[in-house]
């Protein structure tokens, strides 16, 4: 940047000069934004989810490929802009989705870089910066699949920076930007109104320079922007496949504007419980060295200028008191419009050490500019390389099929018009293969236990009654007691993904759960009978076992099984005397080096369930009883190809399925499988 004049030590309007840029110079402010866009783009590329994902990820593609309605607040912007990337010809649907979140996100850490050349002037220093926002953790990730938060991290960076643009050179064309994005980013996320204390600050400050014209043009473009809004109620009168607004009155539409849930539900004093996540997740996703440039930055700034300093300082205040106060459990996502700001001051702060050091390097004779300026950005590199190499493998889901894949089972093995209750988390997949790819449309998927309020008995008795079968598919806790109580929840398909984590940091207490391990259970009227007389020959076993079970015989029904594919194993259990426990079972599968592989500790393939079909419970059994269960099971794509052996553990049930493994009395090879 070239300044008409020395520049100054304030980086307000009252001391911030009208820039005055030559052309090889805007050429080279241009290609270094875009050269930092470019580069978070292409590792965003590089993990991007190759498909359909579970929960609101797999719910947003769904309903941008169909114009459907989401969940509160119905997201039009993002379903909008997520309709016109399914265009794109590259990928499924579901890849061209999570891609808006790649583009945006990138995006946004462009948009990054350009606010904090605003302030320094300094390209090394605003590359650190930003790329430091694109790598953390969090804000990667949400780059991988299709969310709101990417599209939201874009809307505040652009708020901001129009803001200070406006700040600087008091154009009304400029707060006028500045409102039209406000008030669309308000049509993806509520999120975005972190920024408007911040930068109604600093109109107060500026008031002079507000007009009543400037002020009309703002108002008219918020409203232009908040239009937007106005898809849910004209979308929703026409019933789209997947639509979260059920069509009433203006009522409904304005309850789910509001987020459909009185404050009380969302809005919980947690201060004692979150005060964790404000140290846990910004020191792991920034580090510690991060966070003290930060705070560097910010002490700079503010000697510098308050007003600037006070926005950063505000948003990140702002940000932090949600955290503490709003009840939701991936409350960590939240914490992205805070890392934007603490990276515009880490920003700061590097550009301060890059002039400290020019400084000096000046005063040495035979030290090059060139050579200075190589030396810094090798070690402002430093912090966003340590980052990549840190979370790469975390949030890499370049082959993350799961949802996909147990979608696709599930559908497979569902009898003609079947209904499917679920909730939210593993609906989603299955309605992106149903009214994206058009597959199984007599099926009905119903994510009861996600809608407040309803009666999931009456509901059921419902289906029964009008012939349909009942199936329940687990999500991440799925309450099948209450349907226990009044029907038999026979498994079918029991662990068919593997068990992965959601995300991989640490999170106190507000760690994902376990993603979905893609069970399918039948809910009869009546339970079905699980004893025969015998074992069949070829599958005869002698297998023993504590608390007096044997296992009779095993067998599975193909040998080899392409990764990606199900495979049905069948177990026949007998009682060598009366047992007083309700018994469960882990079935772990063993590689050619006698281990079961995992992903930081967690097998990719297992089975874990209750002995005896779930109707059918070890207790009940009698003496001399052969007890068949049947279950398929899915070979995760993730599975190295290879001869595995079967081993199967048998536990007390009563003291937990996580301590399986310490309360195995033994763990027997009942059989052997070739994943290919």
């Amino acid at each position: 940047m070239q300044f008409d004049a020395p520049r100054p030590r304030g980086l307000g309007a009252a001391q911030w000069p009208r820039v005055r840029l030559a052309v090889s110079g805007r050429a080279i402010s241009l290609l270094a934004t875009s050269a930092a866009g470019a580069v978070a783009f292409a590792v965003y590329l590089a993990t991007l989810a190759p498909t359909v994902m579970w929960y609101d990820m797999g719910e947003f593609v769904t309903t941008s490929a169909t114009l459907g309605i989401a969940h509160n607040t119905g997201y039009p912007l993002l379903i909008l802009v997520g309709k016109a990337f399914t265009f794109l010809p590259v990928g499924d649907t579901a890849y061209r989705v999570n891609l808006m979140s790649a583009v945006f996100t990138a995006l946004a850490i462009a948009v990054v870089f350009g606010i904090i050349h605003d302030l320094t002037g300094d390209i090394i220093a605003s590359a650190a910066g930003a790329l430091t926002l694109a790598f953390a953790s969090t804000v990667w990730a949400n780059a991988t699949w299709a969310t709101s938060y990417g599209l939201n991290l874009f809307f505040t960076a652009l708020v901001t920076r129009l803001m200070l643009s406006w700040w600087r050179d008091r154009q009304p064309r400029t707060l006028a930007l500045a409102a039209l994005s406000f008030g669309l980013g308000l049509c993806n996320h509520r999120l975005i109104v972190l920024v408007a204390p911040p930068s109604l600050l600093l109109l107060a400050l500026g008031w002079r320079s507000l007009t009543p014209r400037a002020v009309m043009f703002a108002t008219a473009a918020f409203l232009a922007g908040l239009s937007v809004y106005l898809y849910v109620p004209v979308r929703g009168e026409m019933e789209p496949a997947v639509s979260w607004a059920r069509p009433a009155n203006w009522h409904t539409y304005w309850s789910m504007f509001l987020n459909g849930q009185t404050p009380s539900a969302y809005w919980r004093v947690e201060l004692a419980d979150r005060i964790d996540v404000l140290w846990a997740y910004p020191s792991y996703d920034l580090t510690w060295a991060g966070l003290a440039l930060a705070g560097a930055g910010a002490f700079i700034c503010a000697r510098q200028h308050r007003a600037i300093a006070s926005y950063f300082v505000i948003l990140i205040a702002l940000d932090a008191l949600v955290v503490e106060t709003y009840s939701i459990h991936n409350v960590y996502n939240y914490l992205t419009p805070g890392y934007l700001a603490l990276c515009v001051l880490i920003g700061v702060a590097a550009a301060w050490i890059s002039d400290i050091t020019r400084r000096a390097a000046a005063r040495r004779a035979g030290v090059r500019p060139w050579l200075h300026a190589a030396i810094i950005a090798a070690c402002l590199s430093l912090l966003p390389a340590a980052l990549v190499a840190k979370n790469f493998s975390r949030v890499d889901r370049s082959g993350d099929r799961t949802a996909y894949d147990f979608a696709q089972t599930t559908l497979d093995r569902l009898p003609p018009r079947a209904v499917v209750m679920t909730d939210s988390w593993a609906a989603s997949p299955l309605w992106y293969l149903q009214f994206v790819k058009g597959q199984r449309l007599d099926v009905i998927v119903s994510p009861i236990f996600s809608i407040p309020g309803e009666d999931v008995i009456a509901f059921t008795r419902r289906q029964i009654a009008d012939g349909r079968p009942v199936y329940l598919a687990e999500g991440l806790r799925t309450p099948r007691g209450a349907l226990s109580q009044d029907f038999a929840v026979q498994p079918v398909m029991l662990n068919g993904i593997e068990e992965m984590l959601v995300n991989t940091l640490p999170r106190p207490q507000y760690r994902d759960d376990l993603v979905a391990t893609g069970s399918l259970f039948a809910v009869l009227d009546n339970a079905p009978e699980t004893t025969v007389a015998s074992v069949p020959p070829a599958a005869a076993r002698d297998g023993a076992f504590a608390h007096g079970v044997t296992l009779a015989g095993f067998e599975a029904g193909d040998a080899v099984v392409p990764r990606g594919e199900v495979v049905q194993f069948t177990y026949y259990w007998r009682a060598e005397r009366r047992i007083d426990v309700d018994l469960s079972a882990v079935t772990l599968f063993f590689d050619a080096t006698g281990k079961a592989q995992s992903v930081r500790g967690i097998p990719v393939w297992s089975q874990s369930r209750e002995l005896g079909q779930g109707v059918l419970q070890t207790s009940k059994w009698r003496p001399g009883a052969i007890v068949r269960e049947s279950y398929f099971a899915l070979a995760p794509r993730t599975l190295t190809p290879g001869d595995y052996e079967v081993r199967i553990a048998v536990f007390d049930g009563t003291a937990g399925a996580a301590r399986a493994h310490e309360d195995a009395r033994h763990l027997v090879t009942v059989g052997h499988i070739t994943v290919r």
